[in-house]
């Protein structure tokens, strides 16, 4: 009976995840990495690029978000069972119970990003590390390389967990089986990192120094905690998180798998101190977390029971979620940011009034590409001062577009924004542009130390413009000042006479007035203008600047 019991589980989680992945509309981000799908590269500004291939595979073989999420549904199937495998108690009912509860498997499973593919290569990376510590063959070896380099092209976070292994068994430094398979992943990876060097190591820029936050706040460290015990399970997360780091079993791989999920857990609570954390950055810790936990509450009855007490509250929660998610209907009011509904109709909207005309999102990655989704028409986003730089600065979308007829779209009713866009989904504004202009795709860069006064601040600038981009000889560059909330406190703009110095290369002194700008340090970013009034493109990345 048992063993009908396993396939039925994995069977019906895969069926159930498969319906919900083609009932359910499109996460923003998800149709952003639909995006990354056209432009198959060895890298994008936010992400490596197995999500990418992934849904380019699964679209080719169903249609819509389906398609877009077939091979989650696989992976996440598959990566329950390689987790139920790394388990030395078998007790079958408390594992399925235990996956039904965490919230992170039930819903996070289905959805197109890269969590989903990261944990499916940790899982099989934990596995093959068991099988490497028994027994180092070179074959093993090799095997270990590779999947620590789909590790790493599923998501950055891969290396902690290699990182946390070396740091729980550091004798494995001294096989020289570790190095083989630390060689054969580096030359695995290399495409990735020279297409990172060719384009100015855009994600190590973004994820080190872009995002970090001006000041710790305490709801930081606060909303990831919360986050982290939501995650693994609205009712049983706190029970999951605590058996977990009870478990004391002293066996290698044990051993790692309390060190790496204890090691990620830390290391993202630390990260809160310089900004905030999403929960879902833990995503490479279940693997261990679940291990862990099951393995400790195999021998503890009254803790067992608890979990089978809370498995029915936990699926009645799981099903509403579900169908919520799967039913056509308005978004709820008190709901801060509906992703799932109501998308078809706010891309018929936006389409019937461009009737025709190219569509340009102001500071909007993630609706370009959902209206690129559910309309099928190519749309651009372009990333100005206010917002920031993503992948939509690298493709080759804003050459396209360069004096055509265009709609410009924002979520802001403003002087220049004034018509409304009426749908059920969200308020819209437009702005219709007879000849569009921007220079997204311009990298500016500062030339020797800038010269700087209480009154202004000079300093010579490059900037380099994509192949065959005519530039005009006196251009309008803005210097934004960042303040609190990494708002901008103060844009400024001057007039720079720039001569080409290369063949897609220029260069010129910008000098800034600063006499109306209060002492203080402040974050800076240069901008070139656009079409739209006041609305620069950002064309640099983020430097600091202590006015006295």
């Amino acid at each position: 009976m048992q063993q009908l019991g396993k396939p039925a589980f994995y069977i019906g989680w895969f069926l159930i995840g498969l319906l919900q992945a083609y009932q359910t509309e499109l996460l923003d981000d998800e149709a952003y990495y639909w995006v990354y799908s056209q432009f198959i590269d060895w890298g994008y500004y936010d992400h490596p690029p197995v999500i990418a291939l992934l849904i380019k595979a699964g679209t080719s073989l169903l249609p819509g978000e389906a398609g877009v999420r077939l091979f989650m549904v696989s992976m996440s199937t598959l990566t329950i069972a390689m987790i139920h495998r790394l388990t030395d108690k078998k007790d079958d009912p408390l594992f399925y119970a235990l996956s039904l509860s965490i919230l992170f498997l039930q819903i996070g499973g289905i959805i197109a990003v890269p969590d989903v593919p990261v944990l499916f290569f940790i899982a099989l990376y934990f596995i093959i590390l068991r099988q490497f510590i028994q027994k180092p063959t070179l074959g093993i070896s090799l095997l270990l390389g590779l999947v620590i380099a789909l590790m790493l092209y599923s998501k950055y976070h891969g290396l902690l967990i290699v990182f946390f292994t070396l740091a729980a068994m550091p004798k494995l430094l001294l096989k020289w089986q570790t190095w083989t398979a630390a060689i054969l992943a580096g030359l695995l990876f290399f495409p990735h990192i020279l297409w990172q060097f060719l384009n100015g190591l855009p994600s190590l820029r973004y994820h080190l120094f872009e995002r970090n936050a001006t000041q710790y706040k305490f709801t930081f460290s606060l909303e990831y905690v919360l986050g982290q015990i939501a995650l693994a399970g609205p009712f049983i997360g706190w029970l999951v998180l605590t058996a977990a780091f009870r478990n004391k079993t002293a066996t290698p791989i044990y051993r790692i798998l309390y060190w790496t999920t204890l090691g990620v857990f830390t290391l993202f609570l630390v990260a809160t101190f310089k900004g905030r954390a999403e929960a879902n950055w833990t995503a490479p810790a279940y693997v261990g977390l679940i291990v862990m936990a099951h393995q400790w509450l195999t021998d503890q009855p009254s803790w067992r029971k608890i979990v089978f007490r809370l498995l029915t509250p936990s699926l009645v929660v799981a099903l509403i979620l579900r169908i919520y998610l799967m039913i056509d209907m308005k978004p709820l009011g008190w709901v801060k940011k509906d992703e799932f509904h109501k998308n078809h109709e706010w891309a018929t909207a936006i389409q019937q009034q461009a009737d025709s005309l190219p569509v340009v999102f102001l500071n909007s990655y993630q609706r370009a590409s959902k209206y690129w989704f559910y309309a099928g028409d190519t749309a651009f986003s372009l990333n100005t001062l206010q917002y920031r730089r993503n992948n939509y600065n690298f493709w080759p979308l804003e050459e396209r577009l360069q004096g055509k007829r265009v709609l410009v779209v924002h979520d802001q009713r403003n002087p220049i924004f004034t018509d409304s866009l009426p749908n059920d989904k969200r308020a819209m504004f437009s702005l219709l542009v007879d000849s569009f202009y921007s220079f997204s795709q311009v990298e500016i860069n500062e030339i020797g130390t800038p010269v700087l006064d209480k009154k202004s601040f000079r300093v010579l600038l490059q900037a380099d413009f994509p192949k065959g981009r005519k530039i005009r000889t006196q251009t309008r560059i803005w210097l934004a000042l960042y303040g609190e909330k990494n708002k901008i406190a103060h844009l400024l703009e001057t007039n720079l006479n720039m001569e080409n110095i290369l063949d897609a290369s220029a260069a010129g002194l910008a000098t800034i007035d600063l006499s109306g700008v209060p002492a203080g340090t402040y974050r800076y970013k240069w901008g070139i203008e656009t079409c739209i009034p006041g609305h620069p493109s950002m064309n640099s990345t983020s430097r600091e600047l202590v006015i006295p």
